[in-house]
């Protein structure tokens, strides 16, 4: 399956190459990307480490290609039935372990001009439990001396979940959780792949007002259908526990407002954006970041912001769905209860100095590094596993990239 990925991402380069002729001049860039994310408090713990790499190249002046493959390794543990009646180190420590790896290769390909640019792209994305890929077009043209940017784009995913198969005439209150992902997409197993459908569709309006003030209008939609239910998750619904149960249609929206204003004496750039969210689950959020980007010195910059999140809980979430029920459908999933999410971190970037022929290392036009680290905490004011605390209300990301310019 891997190499199908790469296989895909290889004839999107050799199609460029051939539109492009095999004349022309590539300029190169090549970016890595490192990401380290971290649950942790109590005794629960969830890591994921994120590698990644991607390349792209200018193959004359009007075609632009890029692939690129990241993974996504996964650890830690989860409580498999929620609300179950047990103390509270048994809630805990009856946990499903997670240990998993997922694979994503992408490939793009921009036909531009001096303001208007196309860009199609494709995504395959596999690992033992999941299948997903997409496909995505993106329109984008500059106009008024480029103080004004309309950009639209849509995305159409198809996903795969594994899950175990249930009797067709089954109440959904007597499905049991998927215990392991071992037989997932194996033919004769008692797994079963659940579809789900993606549609996104996006616009964007960025304008410079002035050298000095600029904004950006951002809204989103997105329409998903299909198994959208966690398979290894069970709630507590009185007598048993059953496989939570989500809707199978969601359709989200989303509107941000991004501001930038540039301090020129300081030589520095305050940033401040809020988004509004709605979808038909009932969810509603809204989020406002704040942030500071400063120039040090030459080639280095410090970027500091700081971020809130709140949500209202879905039409169908209970805190105890054997007093509270809601209707035929039950979650699990702390993040479809009401919550609140404070993020603070910094980004700091630097261009590496080019030598007198402007060079880096003799070979390269140019190399930017860049470290970042967040820290998050997580509020839930209606979500507890029984009578046990919640474990991972806190988090830390931290990331390292390096991008080279050929």
């Amino acid at each position: 399956m891997q190499l199908r990925t790469f296989g895909i991402a290889l004839t999107f380069l050799l199609t460029a190459l051939s539109v492009s002729g095999g004349g022309a001049r590539a300029d190169g860039v090549v970016s890595t990307t490192n990401t380290i994310f971290e649950e942790y408090g109590g005794p629960l713990h969830m890591s994921v480490i994120t590698p990644g790499v991607d390349a792209r190249a200018d193959m004359g002046d009007h075609v632009n290609i890029a692939a690129g493959y990241e993974a996504d390794i996964v650890s830690g543990a989860s409580v498999a039935i929620v609300d179950a009646p047990s103390s509270a180190p048994d809630a805990i420590s009856g946990a499903t372990s997670l240990r998993d790896t997922r694979h994503v290769a992408h490939a793009h390909l921009t036909l531009r001009d001096e303001t208007t640019s196309l860009r199609a792209g494709y995504v395959y994305g596999t690992e033992h439990d999941y299948r997903s890929q997409a496909f995505d077009l993106t329109a984008r043209t500059e106009l008024y001396e480029r103080n004004t940017i309309l950009e639209v784009s849509y995305a159409r995913g198809f996903d795969s979940v594994c899950d175990i198969s249930h009797p067709r005439d089954q109440d959904v209150v007597e499905h049991r959780r998927l215990p392991s992902s071992e037989g997932c997409f194996v033919d004769g197993s008692d797994r079963v792949a659940r579809d789900v459908s993606l549609q996104s569709f996006q616009g964007a309006w960025s304008q410079a007002w002035t050298s000095l003030f600029s904004t950006q209008l951002v809204l989103s939609t997105q329409i998903i259908d299909g198994f959208q239910s966690n398979p290894y998750r069970a709630v507590w619904l009185g007598r048993s526990a059953a496989q939570e149960n989500h809707p199978e249609v969601r359709a989200r929206y989303a509107a941000a407002l991004n501001l930038r204003f540039w301090i020129k004496p300081l030589r520095g750039a305050l940033q401040a954006s809020v988004r509004g969210y709605r979808d038909t689950w009932d969810i509603r959020s809204v989020t406002a970041e704040l942030a500071y980007d400063q120039s040090i010195a030459a080639g280095l910059r410090l970027r500091v912001r700081g971020r809130w999140y709140t949500q209202t809980a879905a039409a169908f979430f209970s805190d105890d769905y054997s007093r509270m029920p809601r209707g035929q459908y039950f979650t699990g999933d702390r993040e479809l209860s009401a919550m609140r999410t404070l993020t603070l971190g910094a980004r700091l970037a630097w261009s590496v100095p080019t030598n007198d022929e402007g060079e880096v290392l003799g070979f390269l036009d140019s190399m930017d590094l860049v470290a970042k680290g967040d820290y998050l905490t997580f509020t839930f004011d209606g979500f507890h596993y029984g009578s046990a605390a919640i474990p991972n209300r806190h988090a830390i990301v931290g990331t390292f990239g390096l991008e080279a310019v050929f």
